[in-house]
């Protein structure tokens, strides 16, 4: 990925927030709009389309047409070979119009941020009434069913002996574990009990050893480890027990994010490079080597079955690969516009979501990739995630007026009756 941090973020205009009624009440308290208030019309980012000099789908694709998406194997601005390449991709035709997860209410103005404009793995869910996210260089943990958010982290300072300041680029919270990456390759975690100190850790090798994509595991032996992808193409495995780093693994190129297989023996990983790279968990040795994307990769994730796993690339597509024969994608799934940052398989495995830079997320049903629902928001998405038991998916959007924390449920399948 780009050392430099300097975000390609797309503005958004002064888009206008519903005011009060006549009765100098709000139309929506605590900036929270909720399922009902949507079905009565009221827009789930609170902005008044009504006031707007454009309709909303004029806007949308006025959008459309002025995003440029950022590729970093394009050498020269004025070479249109990759560009002309991306285009020509054969991608699988899916429908677009299924409703698998719901909207049921958002957080405006919950302030969320993105520490490196390529990195987009910054909200997860560890249940339904606790979501993290970042906002600055802090950690702030939502309550959906409180409708308050706190602080839990704060890596802005070094205010106490061996403390660490960080700039945070990545962030996973599982385990009961809260773990954060900073952009010179700084790790820091804590266990989510509010009174538990943070432990730190200096790994980079080099200067430009930004923490790409965090996870957190326990390994067989039931050893709590943070896997940390890096800058400075290693993949690190920290003993969040001891802080030490138990395990370093080379890679060729800067990791940009990985993924451990269920069963422990694999990983996937991606990086700066075309390239996606299956090795032996345990020894680094390669298992596989896939060449078809166009450009460097942010996302990857397996599937719950172990034999499925999918990749995200600047070259706007998604890529399902089976790991019995990875001679070439069993579906490449197109993006509306821009890079895939952030790729999530539900828990259960039923759902692939998949997210853009801006704007959309889609949700794969994963029994055929036929069909797909797409959420359609304005704003840069710092990530998404799936609560554990699947029942509501959180997106963190960064925009400053109209972004927010937004939770979708899922639509509950009617029971099938047989006489």
């Amino acid at each position: 990925m780009m050392a430099d941090d300097t975000p390609t973020f797309i503005s958004l205009p002064h888009l206008t927030k519903y005011s009060e009624e006549a009765q100098n009440k709000p139309v929506f308290e605590d900036n929270i709009i909720t399922e009902d208030m949507c079905i009565r019309g009221i827009d789930m980012q609170g902005i008044d389309w009504f006031k707007e000099s454009m309709t909303r789908d004029e806007y949308r694709n006025q959008r459309i047409k002025e995003y440029e998406t950022y590729l970093s194997c394009k050498s020269d601005d004025e070479d249109d070979t990759l560009e002309e390449q991306i285009q020509s991709q054969q991608t699988k035709p899916v429908a677009k119009n299924e409703e698998y997860y719901t909207f049921r209410s958002s957080k405006i103005n919950e302030p969320c941020s993105i520490g490196h404009f390529q990195l987009r793995n910054l909200v997860w869910a560890t249940n339904k009434n606790n979501v993290y996210y970042i906002c600055g260089d802090t950690v702030r943990q939502w309550s959906p069913q409180r409708q308050k958010s706190a602080q839990v982290m704060d890596l802005s300072t070094a205010n106490t002996p061996g403390s660490i300041s960080c700039k945070i680029t990545s962030m996973a919270c599982a385990q009961q574990v809260l773990f954060a990456g900073g952009f010179q390759g700084e790790c820091a975690w804590k266990a989510l009990d509010l009174d538990s100190p943070i432990q730190y850790l200096s790994n980079a090798n080099t200067a430009s050893g930004i923490t790409n994509y965090t996870d957190i595991i326990r390994d067989r032996k039931g050893v709590l480890l943070g896997i940390v992808s890096n800058n400075d193409a290693t993949i690190k495995c920290i003993n969040l027990t001891t802080a030490q780093i138990q395990k370093t693994l080379a890679l060729p190129f800067a990791v940009n994010c990985s993924s451990i297989s269920p069963d422990q023996n694999m990983l996937c990983l991606v990086g700066d490079s075309t390239e996606t790279h299956l090795i032996d968990a345990n020894n680094g040795e390669p298992i596989a080597k896939i060449n078809e994307h166009f450009d460097f990769s942010f996302a990857c994730c397996w599937h719950p079955d172990g034999r499925t796993f999918a990749t995200g690339n600047q070259d706007r597509t998604t890529r399902v690969y089976d790991v019995r024969n990875t001679s070439s994608a069993l579906h490449v799934l197109g993006s509306h516009v821009g890079a895939i940052r952030s790729l999530h398989y539900s828990n259960d495995g039923q759902y692939l979501a998949a997210a853009e830079p801006i704007d959309f997320v889609h949700i794969y049903e994963t029994q055929t990739y036929n069909s797909s629902q797409v959420i359609d928001m304005f704003g840069d998405i710092a990530g998404v995630s799936f609560t554990p038991e699947d029942q509501s998916l959180f997106i963190a959007n960064t925009d400053e007026r109209v972004g927010g924390i937004f939770e979708f449920q899922k639509v509950e399948e009617d029971p099938i009756f047989y006489f």
